[in-house]
């Protein structure tokens, strides 16, 4: 199948789900909560993602159909209620659902074309499990397992697009690259798509005692503690001047090392001792659609022994929100991403792409197209020439 014919599949597939989309009235806003045995009021709401792709790299090539990687399939259950007129109390449990796709390979690792594998990951996961008080004046405690203070501080956007910002990873990320010149043709890097990009964002769902800040003319903060007594600090700026929307996060981790470094897309570690990192973004829209995010951060390893160096990165996005249908936005953006060191001293992970989101805002239903490029090297391995990955893919995510 030759990129010509992807393309064309992909934005018929698009055309017949828009078809397809049933015109619904918007459900009724009192229908969503659901009351308990007592006072409290019980919301559920989650979403289902599935995503058509077709991935070549360089030898091989295949089309899957799977959940989505960056969102999966989700359910959650909020509860929530009054002590008094200045203070609420509420837990939340959400579930991953999701058929997971992270070991969709085109190649099987290996030099000859050996066959197309993806395995469905049945488990019903827990995403998060917590319980929150909240003053107006105080700020708001959690306890369970929940998210970091700077989780998603190294990702702030306004595109208005949640595929892979900004370590522009979409579908993919298990796919190995594949070497030639050197080596026999096709022979497999042992080195994934994943391993070598990264955004270096803070610490995801792990047992923390959490407290945020009340919001003071657009600033919040957060600080965690994990149970092995390391810590997280996250700051948050909202805003707009003029015409201009401002979104402006920093934060810092030291967390991530007891983690083992699951929530923060540091890849391997290996013997290295992850000593902290320290992360942010910036991004701006302006009311016409047009806006743009810059991201950056570095993990410094605090070992004399480390295999590699500071592992760090940089991405950029710039975007357009328009207003084409009347059924919602038409979202789109194009993100490119530079990540460092992540798996190994020496190795540069390059990642470019192009996002189009429909909204379909009657029934909260989104619709993607996505073009992917990832690129691997190794300059302390010697000379190497290797493939890079081409990733085009349809993505369909109906919320509720």
């Amino acid at each position: 199948m030759n990129i010509k014919t992807t393309l064309k599949l992909s934005v018929a597939a698009a055309a017949l789900f828009a078809i397809a989309t049933p015109v619904a009235s918007p459900a009724n806003a009192a229908d969503d909560t659901l009351s308990s045995g007592n006072k409290n009021k019980l919301q559920v709401s989650g979403q289902v993602v599935r995503a058509l792709w077709y991935a070549d790299d360089g030898e091989h090539s295949h089309l899957f159909n799977t959940d989505g990687n960056t969102a999966h399939t989700r359910v959650r259950w909020v509860a929530s209620g009054s002590i008094n007129e200045n203070v609420t109390a509420g837990a939340t449990i959400e579930h991953d659902i999701g058929l997971s796709n992270t070991t969709a390979t085109a190649n099987f690792g290996g030099s000859t074309d050996g066959g197309d594998s993806n395995t469905d990951t049945t488990t019903f996961g827990i995403r998060f499990q917590y319980v929150w008080v909240n003053h107006k004046k105080f700020g708001k405690i959690s306890l369970g397992n929940t998210d970091g203070a700077a989780n998603g501080n190294s990702e702030a956007t306004l595109a208005g697009i949640g595929l892979g910002t900004p370590n522009a990873q979409w579908q993919g990320t298990a796919i190995n690259f594949l070497e030639t010149g050197t080596t026999a043709t096709g022979s497999s890097t042992g080195v994934t798509v994943g391993a070598v990009t990264s955004n270096l964002d803070f610490t995801s769902r792990t047992d923390v005692i959490r407290y945020d800040t009340p919001n003071f003319m657009g600033f919040t903060a957060a600080a965690t503690l994990s149970g092995a007594g390391t810590g997280e600090i996250g700051a948050r700026y909202s805003g707009k001047i003029g015409p201009v929307n401002i979104v402006a996060t920093v934060g810092y981790t030291e967390m991530s090392s007891t983690a083992g470094a699951g929530g923060t897309g540091v890849g391997a570690l290996g013997t290295d001792t992850l000593d902290y990192i320290l992360a942010g973004a910036l991004a701006l829209r302006h009311d016409s659609g047009l806006n743009a995010s810059v991201h950056g951060g570095k993990a410094p390893l605090d070992n004399t022994g480390a295999t590699r160096g500071t592992p760090n990165f940089w991405a950029v996005q710039g975007g357009y929100q328009a207003k084409i249908f009347k059924v919602g936005n038409t979202n789109m953006r194009v993100v490119y991403n530079q990540s460092k060191q992540i798996n190994a001293r020496g190795s540069q992970g390059e990642t470019w792409g192009i996002d189009v989101m429909q909204y379909f805002n009657a029934v909260g239903a989104t619709v993607s197209l996505s073009y992917r490029n990832y690129d691997y090297q190794n300059d302390r391995i010697g000379d190497r020439t290797i493939d890079s990955v081409d990733v085009f893919g349809l993505q369909t995510l109906f919320a509720f």
